[in-house]
């Protein structure tokens, strides 16, 4: 018998499949009926899979049935959160990379001691458009792979010191359009100008960090604010229990190229001084950033209670809003 959801175009199926996570595709379709086992293993039916820190390594192993040819080489987007002391996915990947033809978009947690194997996975991977890393310490030799695989417009590397001592000898350009910089720990000295140099398409730059870091970033952006001119949007998002006057000062020497600026403010006393000072002294300085964003958060332990209190400044076009 022939169900009326059966009627329906293949081409709507694939639409609803592509919204789907492989595992969770298989589990809900396969082995329904042979309407359905023809779309899962049709040619046209990409996967999007994901392996979280909760998850076991048999989730994975159903997906690709043991690394079936006819899995893998449809696999478009693997998004993988483990624990990245088990190596499962670098072996995985390195016993597997020639049939990962399709794949665009990769999300990874790698331990420094993979960085080798992971390398040689990365030149590979000639399709990818979209990669993000996560790792304690990223060495150089991650970096100039990472910026010269062929297709990658979209580059995250998070929780690292991505940019500390890092000597940049790329042989080729890269085709990086978006990089985002998270946690980032760098001085002045550490980044020549032949980093953003082999990144000529680069337009946009965002990067998160605490105040701590970023008094050391300002100081690196102004001795490179000729190359930094030339990107289209700049953001800096920041972090911290303390801010000074002498912050503001320091972002007031790259105001011109900053288009986006994010500060969290967390303070755990009544500080009076901290508000007169955003009004009195820093308002003409912040008012000149085309979008901002300032919370001002505090937080007080009463009778175990913990309250947190939110005063927050947007700007946006010069148009003021207080929350």
């Amino acid at each position: 018998m022939v169900t009326h959801i059966e009627h329906l175009p293949n081409e709507l199926w694939f639409s609803i499949f592509s919204y789907l996570e492989a595992h969770d595709l298989f589990r809900a379709f396969i082995n329904l009926n042979n309407y359905f086992d023809e779309l899962i293993s049709s040619r046209h039916l990409l996967y999007n899979v994901q392996f979280n820190k909760n998850d076991d390594h048999s989730r994975f192993i159903s997906i690709t049935y043991c690394s079936s040819t006819e899995i893998l080489n449809r696999i478009i987007s693997l998004q993988w959160i483990a624990k990245p002391r088990y190596g499962y996915l670098p072996q995985f990947f390195n016993k597997n990379i020639s049939e990962f033809t399709r794949l665009r978009a990769l999300r990874i947690e790698i331990h420094p001691r993979q960085t080798s194997l992971i390398c040689k996975i990365f030149s590979e991977l000639n399709s990818l458009e979209y990669l993000s890393v996560k790792s304690v310490t990223i060495h150089t030799l991650l970096i100039e792979t990472i910026f010269t695989i062929p297709c990658l417009h979209i580059c995250e590397l998070i929780n690292s010191h991505v940019m500390r001592n890092i000597e940049c000898s790329f042989v080729r350009q890269s085709n990086i359009e978006v990089l985002y910089l998270t946690n980032i720990s760098i001085d002045i000295h550490s980044i020549t100008e032949t980093f953003f140099d082999h990144m000529p398409k680069l337009k946009r730059l965002e990067m998160f960090g605490s105040t701590q870091t970023f008094k050391t970033l300002i100081s690196w952006i102004v001795n490179q604010i000729f190359i930094l001119e030339k990107i289209p949007m700049i953001k800096l998002k920041c972090k911290s229990n303390r801010v000074t006057i002498v912050f503001f000062e320091q972002l007031q020497s790259i105001m011109s190229i900053i288009k986006y600026f994010s500060l969290n403010i967390y303070v755990d006393i009544e500080d009076e001084i901290l508000l007169e000072n955003l009004i009195n002294n820093w308002w003409s300085i912040i008012e000149q950033i085309e979008k901002i964003n300032i919370s001002i958060i505090k937080i007080s332990s009463e009778f175990s209670f913990v309250v947190l209190f939110f005063f927050t400044i947007k700007i946006i076009h010069n148009s003021l809003s207080l929350f």
